[in-house]
C-alpha cells in the first residue's frame, strides 16, 4: 500500500505532487482524474487551493493508495508488439518494416527498441486500433498494417517506406 497523503484537505498542489511522482503528463494526468485541462490550468494557479470536487479527492487518494488501478494501458511494450505482429525486434530489416508500417523512420524504431525514447502517441493509438481488428492472427494485423501503410505511402508520393525504413521522399 502507497503512502497517505498529508492530513488535511487535498490541495491543488497535491494533484501536481502526484502527477509528477508518476510521470504523467498534464494531459494523461486530466484523463485519469477526469478533469478538463482548463479545470487543471485554473487549480495550478492557487497550488493552495482546495480541490472541491469530493469524486476527484476520492481518485487521487485510491491511486495514491493502490496505483495498480490507475488505467495507464498506453505504455506500449514496443518490442511485445512487434513480436506479436511478427516482426524480429533485433533484425534491422524488420525495423526498418515496422518503421515504414507505423509512418516513423527506422532511427525511431531503434530507440524505442532500445528504450532511449517514448512511443509517439500517434503510434500508440495506430497500434491499439489494429488490438481492436476482429482477429487474433498477428500476421493478418501485420497485413493491414502494411497494405495501409502503402496505401498512404503510395497517396504521398513516397516510394516503398517498408523496405527502406523512411517516409522521406526521395529527391
Amino acid at each position: 500500500m502507497s503512502q497517505k497523503l498529508k492530513e488535511g484537505p487535498i490541495r491543488s498542489l497535491d494533484l501536481e505532487k502526484w502527477r509528477t511522482k508518476y510521470g504523467l503528463t498534464i494531459s494523461a494526468a486530466c484523463e485519469l482524474l477526469g478533469l478538463q485541462r482548463a479545470t487543471w490550468a485554473e487549480l495550478q494557479k492557487r497550488p493552495d487551493k482546495e480541490v472541491e470536487d469530493a469524486t476527484v479527492c476520492a481518485l487521487l487518494t485510491l491511486y495514491e493508495r493502490h496505483p495498480e488501478t490507475m488505467p495507464i494501458t498506453r505504455v506500449i511494450d514496443i518490442r511485445q508488439r512487434m513480436v506479436s505482429l511478427g516482426y524480429d525486434p533485433d533484425n534491422p530489416k524488420d525495423k526498418k518494416s515496422f518503421a515504414g508500417a507505423t509512418g516513423r523512420e527506422a532511427a525511431a524504431v531503434y530507440r524505442w527498441v532500445n528504450g532511449q525514447g517514448n512511443v509517439s502517441k500517434p503510434v500508440e493509438r495506430l497500434l491499439e486500433a489494429l488490438d481492436r481488428l476482429h482477429t487474433e492472427s498477428g500476421k493478418k494485423k501485420r497485413n493491414v498494417l502494411e497494405s495501409v501503410a502503402m496505401e498512404v505511402a503510395e497517396r504521398a508520393g513516397v516510394r516503398d517506406p517498408l523496405s527502406r525504413g523512411s517516409w522521406r521522399r526521395e529527391s
